[in-house]
Parts: structure tokens; C-alpha cells; sequence
């Protein structure tokens, strides 16, 4: 029979979004630290995805150290606010009841560069026609 494993200690893993999956950037001891240096990518890349999570090892797997339980601890999304979100309860949260002074979002007007678009249409014309004029004429 093999001998138990020693326990391992707790880590904590500083992972940003790659594609469709995550990057593990950092792995380190202390929660605290974990946590200065996670703020601390936030603040020089606040336009990215960062989670904080919790690497527990898992005795049970036949990989020998190499197999861990993971648990998120904060998620950062920079689209609702900049803020850092606390990790998720489980289960699922109420929905807050819609205001009734609340007013439906207006879609944002975005204006096209119909100049733009009409002058390379203007110039990519003359142009043609030009080219066309000197090689027509030179017969």
C-alpha cells in the first residue's frame, strides 16, 4: 500500500483571460500577497480580465501533485464599472425588481463618414476615368 501523501499547503493563483481560456500569470503562498499583486496587475491592465483563485491539492488524484481544486476568490470585469467583484455566492441571487422611474436605454447614435465614403468613391472614379482616357487616347 503506498504511503499517504504530506499535505499541501493552500495556494492562490493570479490567472488573466486568454481567448477562451485563462493564464495562469502567478502562483504564490499567502493569500495577502496573492491579493497586493493581483491589484496590482489590475492597476497596470485595468482593460483585462484577472481572477484570484484558491488552489487546493487534491489528495485523491492519481497525477501526485499535479491535480488541484480550485475555488474563485475575486474576478475582475472591466466592463460593469472597473470594479473589482467579490467572488460569487452559491446559488443563485435574487433579481432586483425593475424601478418604475427607470427609462429604457436609448441605442447609441453612431454617425457614419458618408464624406469619406463619397470622396474615394469620387477619386477612385476620376481616377478610373483618367486611366482610361490615357489609354483609350493613345491608339
Amino acid at each position: 500500500m503506498p504511503a499517504p501523501r504530506p499535505p499541501q499547503p493552500t495556494r492562490y493563483a493570479i490567472q488573466k483571460a486568454r481567448g477562451k481560456g485563462w493564464k495562469t500569470l502567478e502562483v504564490g503562498d499567502g493569500l495577502p500577497q496573492a491579493k497586493a499583486r493581483f491589484d496590482q496587475m489590475v492597476g497596470v491592465n485595468p482593460r483585462a480580465y484577472f481572477r484570484l483563485i484558491q488552489l487546493d491539492y487534491n489528495a485523491d488524484s492519481g497525477y501526485e501533485g499535479m491535480e488541484f481544486n480550485w475555488t474563485l476568490i475575486e474576478l475582475y470585469d472591466p466592463t460593469r464599472g472597473g470594479g473589482i467583484r467579490p467572488a460569487p455566492r452559491p446559488g443563485k441571487a435574487p433579481k432586483a425588481p425593475p424601478r418604475p422611474d427607470a427609462k429604457p436605454k436609448a441605442k447609441e447614435a453612431v454617425a457614419l463618414p458618408l464624406r469619406v465614403y463619397f470622396a474615394v468613391i469620387l477619386i477612385g472614379t476620376l481616377a478610373g476615368v483618367l486611366t482610361y482616357l490615357h489609354l483609350a487616347g493613345g491608339r
